[in-house]
Protein backbone atom coordinates (compact mmCIF):
# COMPACT_ATOMS: atom_id res chain seq x y z
CA UNK A 1 0.00 0.00 0.00
CA UNK A 2 1.35 3.77 -0.67
CA UNK A 3 2.12 5.66 2.19
CA UNK A 4 2.67 8.86 3.09
CA UNK A 5 4.50 10.56 5.57
CA UNK A 6 2.53 12.77 7.88
CA UNK A 7 2.61 16.50 7.20
CA UNK A 8 5.30 19.05 8.35
CA UNK A 9 4.15 20.87 11.27
CA UNK A 10 5.23 23.90 13.22
CA UNK A 11 7.33 23.43 16.76
CA UNK A 12 7.03 27.52 18.31
CA UNK A 13 9.71 28.82 20.79
CA UNK A 14 8.74 31.56 23.11
CA UNK A 15 11.57 33.53 25.07
CA UNK A 16 11.44 35.34 28.23
CA UNK A 17 10.34 38.29 29.09
CA UNK A 18 6.72 36.99 27.95
CA UNK A 19 4.98 39.98 26.94
CA UNK A 20 2.11 40.89 26.68
CA UNK A 21 2.14 41.22 22.87
CA UNK A 22 4.03 37.79 22.52
CA UNK A 23 1.08 36.34 24.41
CA UNK A 24 -0.98 37.82 22.36
CA UNK A 25 0.70 36.63 19.04
CA UNK A 26 1.06 33.31 20.72
CA UNK A 27 -2.38 33.03 21.41
CA UNK A 28 -3.19 33.58 17.73
CA UNK A 29 -0.73 31.11 16.29
CA UNK A 30 -2.10 28.23 18.81
CA UNK A 31 -5.87 29.33 17.20
CA UNK A 32 -4.52 29.55 13.74
CA UNK A 33 -1.90 27.08 13.37
CA UNK A 34 -2.25 23.97 15.31
CA UNK A 35 1.55 23.95 15.87
CA UNK A 36 2.66 20.33 16.91
CA UNK A 37 4.71 21.83 20.04
CA UNK A 38 6.16 24.65 22.07
CA UNK A 39 8.78 25.56 23.50
CA UNK A 40 9.42 27.97 26.75
CA UNK A 41 12.93 29.51 26.87
CA UNK A 42 14.69 31.25 29.26
CA UNK A 43 16.97 31.07 32.49
CA UNK A 44 15.89 29.85 36.21
CA UNK A 45 15.61 33.66 36.93
CA UNK A 46 13.42 34.65 34.27
CA UNK A 47 11.14 31.89 34.10
CA UNK A 48 8.49 33.01 36.87
CA UNK A 49 6.46 29.76 37.98
CA UNK A 50 3.16 31.38 37.91
CA UNK A 51 3.59 32.87 34.50
CA UNK A 52 4.92 29.45 32.85
CA UNK A 53 2.14 27.64 34.35
CA UNK A 54 -0.06 30.16 32.51
CA UNK A 55 1.93 29.65 29.48
CA UNK A 56 1.57 25.78 29.97
CA UNK A 57 -2.10 25.89 30.21
CA UNK A 58 -2.48 27.96 27.49
CA UNK A 59 -0.27 25.64 25.14
CA UNK A 60 -2.08 22.40 26.24
CA UNK A 61 -5.36 24.11 26.00
CA UNK A 62 -5.47 24.60 22.42
CA UNK A 63 -3.93 20.97 22.28
CA UNK A 64 -0.21 21.16 21.61
CA UNK A 65 2.42 19.65 23.72
CA UNK A 66 4.61 22.26 26.02
CA UNK A 67 8.02 21.41 26.77
CA UNK A 68 10.30 23.52 28.76
CA UNK A 69 14.19 24.17 27.53
CA UNK A 70 16.72 22.44 29.41
CA UNK A 71 15.15 22.89 32.88
CA UNK A 72 14.13 19.24 34.11
CA UNK A 73 12.97 20.60 37.31
CA UNK A 74 10.27 23.11 36.18
CA UNK A 75 8.92 20.46 33.71
CA UNK A 76 8.54 18.16 36.42
CA UNK A 77 7.55 20.69 39.32
CA UNK A 78 4.55 22.31 36.54
CA UNK A 79 3.22 19.85 34.40
CA UNK A 80 4.91 20.38 30.90
CA UNK A 81 4.83 17.82 28.67
CA UNK A 82 8.75 17.54 28.49
CA UNK A 83 11.44 19.23 28.04
CA UNK A 84 14.20 19.83 25.02
CA UNK A 85 18.13 19.19 26.12
CA UNK A 86 21.49 19.34 24.86
CA UNK A 87 22.68 15.63 23.05
CA UNK A 88 24.18 14.60 26.39
CA UNK A 89 23.89 10.63 27.64
CA UNK A 90 24.05 11.78 31.12
CA UNK A 91 21.27 14.51 31.08
CA UNK A 92 19.06 12.62 28.61
CA UNK A 93 19.16 9.97 31.62
CA UNK A 94 18.49 12.63 34.46
CA UNK A 95 15.50 13.52 32.44
CA UNK A 96 13.94 10.47 31.18
CA UNK A 97 14.36 9.07 35.14
CA UNK A 98 12.68 12.63 36.37
CA UNK A 99 10.37 13.02 34.28
CA UNK A 100 9.13 9.24 33.45
CA UNK A 101 8.72 7.26 30.43
CA UNK A 102 5.50 9.37 28.95
CA UNK A 103 7.31 12.45 28.91
CA UNK A 104 8.54 14.02 25.33
CA UNK A 105 12.65 14.23 25.57
CA UNK A 106 13.87 15.93 22.60
CA UNK A 107 17.71 16.90 22.09
CA UNK A 108 19.43 19.61 19.83
CA UNK A 109 22.47 18.05 17.76
CA UNK A 110 23.60 20.87 15.98
CA UNK A 111 24.74 18.69 12.87
CA UNK A 112 26.05 16.49 14.74
CA UNK A 113 25.30 12.54 13.38
CA UNK A 114 26.84 10.41 15.92
CA UNK A 115 25.06 12.49 19.00
CA UNK A 116 21.75 12.16 17.23
CA UNK A 117 22.12 8.53 16.53
CA UNK A 118 23.34 8.00 20.05
CA UNK A 119 20.28 10.10 21.73
CA UNK A 120 17.81 8.04 19.66
CA UNK A 121 18.76 4.71 20.47
CA UNK A 122 18.45 6.04 23.95
CA UNK A 123 14.84 6.82 23.86
CA UNK A 124 14.87 10.82 22.60
CA UNK A 125 11.70 11.19 21.20
CA UNK A 126 12.74 14.19 18.48
CA UNK A 127 16.53 15.31 17.60
CA UNK A 128 16.85 18.42 16.48
CA UNK A 129 19.38 19.43 13.60
CA UNK A 130 20.31 23.04 13.36
CA UNK A 131 22.92 24.96 11.38
CA UNK A 132 25.14 27.47 13.57
CA UNK A 133 26.22 30.04 10.82
CA UNK A 134 24.99 30.58 6.74
CA UNK A 135 27.47 28.61 4.98
CA UNK A 136 26.21 25.44 7.20
CA UNK A 137 23.25 25.23 5.49
CA UNK A 138 23.68 23.09 3.45
CA UNK A 139 24.98 21.02 5.68
CA UNK A 140 21.69 21.31 7.84
CA UNK A 141 19.34 20.28 4.56
CA UNK A 142 21.84 17.70 3.59
CA UNK A 143 22.05 16.11 7.52
CA UNK A 144 18.05 16.33 7.71
CA UNK A 145 17.45 14.69 4.60
CA UNK A 146 20.43 11.60 5.76
CA UNK A 147 18.26 11.37 9.23
CA UNK A 148 14.75 11.40 7.52
CA UNK A 149 15.48 8.87 4.91
CA UNK A 150 17.40 6.05 7.37
CA UNK A 151 15.55 6.63 11.04
CA UNK A 152 12.32 6.73 12.23
CA UNK A 153 12.73 9.21 15.53
CA UNK A 154 11.59 12.32 14.12
CA UNK A 155 13.64 15.11 13.31
CA UNK A 156 13.23 18.68 13.98
CA UNK A 157 14.49 21.52 11.81
CA UNK A 158 15.82 24.63 14.48
CA UNK A 159 15.60 28.40 14.40
CA UNK A 160 14.27 28.61 10.48
CA UNK A 161 13.11 31.86 10.06
CA UNK A 162 13.21 31.85 5.94
CA UNK A 163 10.27 30.03 3.74
CA UNK A 164 12.14 28.95 1.44
CA UNK A 165 14.69 27.35 3.92
CA UNK A 166 11.55 25.54 5.34
CA UNK A 167 10.21 24.18 2.08
CA UNK A 168 13.49 22.33 1.34
CA UNK A 169 13.90 21.31 4.54
CA UNK A 170 9.89 19.74 4.43
CA UNK A 171 11.07 18.24 1.03
CA UNK A 172 14.10 16.91 2.55
CA UNK A 173 11.87 14.80 5.02
CA UNK A 174 11.75 16.66 8.31
CA UNK A 175 8.75 16.44 10.58
CA UNK A 176 8.81 19.41 12.24
CA UNK A 177 10.01 22.90 11.51
CA UNK A 178 11.23 25.13 14.48
CA UNK A 179 11.24 29.30 13.68
CA UNK A 180 13.64 30.70 16.03
CA UNK A 181 11.96 32.73 19.24
CA UNK A 182 12.87 35.76 17.61
CA UNK A 183 10.43 35.88 15.17
CA UNK A 184 7.83 37.21 17.64
CA UNK A 185 10.26 40.31 17.36
CA UNK A 186 8.60 41.49 13.78
CA UNK A 187 5.60 43.20 12.93
CA UNK A 188 4.36 40.75 10.80
CA UNK A 189 5.43 37.67 12.58
CA UNK A 190 1.91 36.10 12.48
CA UNK A 191 1.90 36.95 8.87
CA UNK A 192 4.83 34.77 8.46
CA UNK A 193 4.08 32.36 10.64
CA UNK A 194 0.67 31.31 8.79
CA UNK A 195 2.55 31.71 5.62
CA UNK A 196 5.36 28.92 6.10
CA UNK A 197 2.50 26.99 7.56
CA UNK A 198 0.72 26.82 4.84
CA UNK A 199 3.87 25.94 2.59
CA UNK A 200 5.16 23.10 4.84
CA UNK A 201 1.94 21.77 4.80
CA UNK A 202 1.14 21.72 1.61
CA UNK A 203 4.44 18.94 0.52
CA UNK A 204 3.89 15.75 0.73
CA UNK A 205 6.46 12.96 1.05
CA UNK A 206 6.57 9.41 0.56
CA UNK A 207 6.93 7.07 3.85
Amino acid sequence: MYKLKPRCRLYLQVAAPFTAKQNGQLAQALSDLAPACVLIRGSADELDPVVVDELIDQIQGAGAACLIEDSIAAAANLGADGVHIAADENLYGEARRTLGDSANIGVGCGLGRHDAMSLAESGADYVAFSASHADAREELFDTSAWWSEIFVVPCVAWDIADIGEAVTLTERGVDFIAPPATIWDGDDALAVLRKMDAAIGSIRRDA
